[in-house]
């Protein structure tokens, strides 16, 4: 089963713990944000995929990976855009946006 085939909780459990570049650097095109986020928040990741996800257009996504010590480049953040949701720091597989007490 290739990863595009497995579950999106599934991918992200993976993005969470993987060392294993050739998955990641898959997962680095994934078309759900919570995937990319908690891959930008994996220590494993690599100069290209930190850099990559530092540029993505999702800003929770983007600032994670700001953070990450693999992210060789450097982007500067507007303080004014930077809400509790884009810090968040709430593991990705328990993640519910909908009943966060500071999103209401």
């Amino acid at each position: 089963m290739s990863i595009n085939e497995k579950t999106i909780f599934e991918q992200i459990k993976i993005a969470i713990t993987s060392d294993n570049i050739k998955i990641l650097r898959k997962l680095c095109d994934s078309a759900d944000m919570n995937v990319r986020r908690a891959l930008a928040k994996n220590k494993n990741i690599d100069e290209f995929i930190g850099n990559k996800l530092l540029f993505d257009p999702v800003l929770n996504v983007s600032y994670q990976a700001s953070l990450n010590p693999n992210t060789t480049q450097k982007r500067v953040f507007d303080e004014k855009i930077l809400t509790q949701c884009v810090k968040c720091d709430v593991d990705e597989l328990k993640l519910d946006c909908a009943n966060c007490p500071h999103s209401k």
